[in-house]
């Protein structure tokens, strides 16, 4: 337990040190028949909501996380005052727009874009991961473990599957064995930066196997095996970094418990299986 918890206090100092405010540089208010006047009250109000609720603004647009447009248009009744979140090669990811017939209506809006603007739209990312992979119990033992999956990004929920496979030991050392689980899993993402923190939880089902090289008086180099299927939970703690090319890279640590009892191989002793991996997937 001291190696799970060592584990995940170093993966909550990273993510820690990661968290970011998502940074917005304003564009220019686009004006089209409308008094430069609004410009400014409109501008004035958008920065500070978006600041009440978390976010920055930047006035270098190299240091930013998304680029805010902000149009005026005049029209026949009211006025269209349109916002457009683009990313910084000018590509529209969210916009909203609505008619307004005084400056006092700029608040209703500005109010709404501000809660609305950092809410992810609807994001399937598919790849693969590898890391390390330990038992605690019943046996202490660490090897490498590999993990295709898919994830579906819903506002600040992110829902997974995957299935993780390792081989575990050595047979030239006296022990090896398998560790495969199919994983479910949900996990909040806090902000919307490049950098996000998250936090999960999920159910499994794994088939466990630990195989032990004994000698025996009837005959040396028996084989002890010991496997179970049982079902369990994990959480999950992680970063997930985006990149430029829409691609997502996540750091990720699990500490994870299963429902059913195992024997030691040569052993009559029984514990639950649990213990932890770290890893790193990549997606897109």
């Amino acid at each position: 337990m001291k190696t799970v918890r060592n584990v995940l206090l170093i993966v909550a100092l990273l993510v820690a040190s990661l968290w970011a405010k998502t940074e917005y540089y304003i564009l220019p208010v686009i004006l089209d028949g409308v008094h430069e006047d609004y410009a400014e009250k409109i501008v004035t109000l958008t920065k500070s909501y978006l600041i009440v609720d978390g976010n920055e603004i930047v006035s270098d647009p190299s240091e930013c996380d998304y680029v805010l447009q902000i149009k005026l248009i005049r029209k026949e009744k009211g006025i269209a005052l349109v916002y457009e979140k683009m990313n910084k090669k000018n590509e529209v990811l969210w916009s909203y727009g609505r008619i307004v017939y005084s400056p006092d209506d700029f608040v209703l809006v500005v109010s709404y874009v501000s809660r609305e603007i950092d809410k992810r739209n609807v994001d399937f990312i598919w790849g693969f991961g590898f890391g390390a992979l330990g038992m605690v119990r019943p046996v202490k033992i660490v090897d490498y473990n590999y993990e295709p999956f898919v994830q579906l990004n819903l506002g600040s929920v992110a829902l997974s599957s995957s299935f993780t496979f390792a081989f575990i030991g050595s047979k030239t050392h006296g022990r090896s064995g398998s560790f495969f689980a199919v994983n479910f899993s949900v996990a909040y993402m806090f902000g919307h930066h490049y950098i996000v923190p998250y936090l999960g939880v999920g159910a499994n089902f794994a088939l466990i196997e630990n195989k032990v090289k004994v000698d025996t008086p009837i005959e040396l180099d028996s084989i002890v095996n010991e496997s179970v299927k049982t079902p369990g939970v994990f959480f999950k703690i992680g970063a997930a970094l985006k990149t430029d090319n829409e691609g997502s890279v996540m750091l990720e640590a699990r500490y994870f418990r299963e429902f059913k009892e195992m024997k030691k191989a040569h052993s009559e002793e029984k514990s639950f299986v649990h213990g932890f991996s770290v890893g790193v997937k990549f997606g897109v």
